[in-house]
């Protein structure tokens, strides 16, 4: 196996994930890490800055310019968590009113693709996906001196 040209074709594979992405973002305004980031808001709940940065692997200063853009467009507020620092990222009426349709053609788009992939490829795929991300994770505290 030639491990250079598996590396690069799984990174092509997705690589286009991310580019279907960015390209539903673009259609409405909004950046790759913007549509993520509402992505994200709306699959959870009580979501923090801080958190949004750990799922997304972005910087704070990122995604803190997201919410800052969010926020003078009145589609998010933040509200006060259970202590001073801790603020929850909650979406406005208005933000429901626009978010609501780009996570409609997202959700579209991701029912599309899995539905042609088939079922069983979908539980293969998510098992060695999280697999390759386990194996990626641990390689990345090696190579960092245990900071992941």
């Amino acid at each position: 196996m030639n491990y250079r040209e598996t590396m690069t074709r799984l990174n092509n594979a997705l690589n286009t994930i991310d580019l279907a992405y960015a390209v539903i973002a673009k259609r409405h305004g909004l950046t790759f890490n913007a549509l993520m980031t509402i992505s994200v808001i709306d699959e959870f709940n009580d979501v923090t800055q801080k958190q949004i940065c750990d799922i997304l692997h972005l910087p704070k200063s990122t995604v803190h310019s997201i919410l800052l853009d969010f926020i003078d467009q009145e589609y998010v507020t933040l509200e006060p968590g259970s202590n001073k620092k801790e603020k929850f990222v909650v979406l406005t009426d208005k933000g429901n009113g626009f978010f609501s349709k780009v996570l409609e053609e997202t959700q579209h788009f991701e029912d599309n693709i899995l539905a042609a992939l088939g079922e069983d490829t979908c539980s293969f795929l998510l098992k060695t996906a999280e697999q390759l991300g386990d194996i990626v994770k641990n390689e990345i505290a090696e190579i960092s001196d245990g900071e992941v």
